[in-house]
């Protein structure tokens, strides 16, 4: 389903990572898969990047064996801090993105878009010219990630609305579990619109 040769999808212990490389540099998005999985892909480019969705466990399991071994910037949500701290004390981001940040991969512009819902701190990312987007676990085939209160579904809510609203209908979403989809494939996305 990928438009984009260089775009590399490792699953482990049910958690995807990706690997997008453009022009001699990558990033990798989530640090769910241990190095040896990664080795090959990226030992002929630079890792600028280290691009966290959510501070949960599989999605930074192994995020100190990453940043080791590949030097990217770890770049997390300043709203997902407390939850590094908590789990990975010795590990520090050395990026607090915010919403509408851009980095840049090669010629690859990636957008950061805050998405809380699932973690206060979650973020999709984005290349618009090439329709991707990376959920984390914002946005599942046929659903979302799990919420742990009211008040969560409240900010998961407008999330996923922004997501639909702003980005084209044939986006191929790559999400944090499970296999690929697009926005316009997700029709129950259009129902957001009667929840205020």
């Amino acid at each position: 389903m990928s438009r984009l040769k260089n775009l590399f999808k490792i699953t482990f212990n049910d958690t995807n990572s990706y690997l997008l490389i453009d022009d001699g540099e990558a990033c990798i998005i989530d640090a769910a898969a241990p190095t040896y999985l990664l080795e090959d892909v990226l030992k002929d480019v630079d890792v600028k990047y280290i691009l966290i969705t959510h501070v949960h466990p599989r999605h930074v399991k192994f995020l100190k064996e990453v940043k080791s071994r590949f030097s990217g910037e770890i770049s997390i949500h300043r709203d997902d801090l407390i939850l590094l701290n908590e789990q990975y004390s010795e590990t520090k981001p050395d990026i607090l993105h915010k919403h509408m940040q851009k980095v840049k991969v090669g010629n690859l512009s990636i957008v950061v878009l805050h998405t809380p819902g699932h973690t206060d701190g979650s973020t999709c990312f984005t290349v618009r010219e090439l329709k991707i987007l990376f959920s984390g676990d914002t946005l599942l085939k046929g659903g979302y990630g799990r919420i742990s209160n009211p008040h969560s579904m409240g900010k998961m809510v407008v999330s996923l609305k922004n997501i639909s609203r702003s980005l084209s209908p044939d986006t191929i979403v790559y999400p944090g579990h499970g296999p690929e989809t697009k926005i316009c494939e997700e029709v129950w996305l259009d129902g957001l619109d009667m929840l205020s």
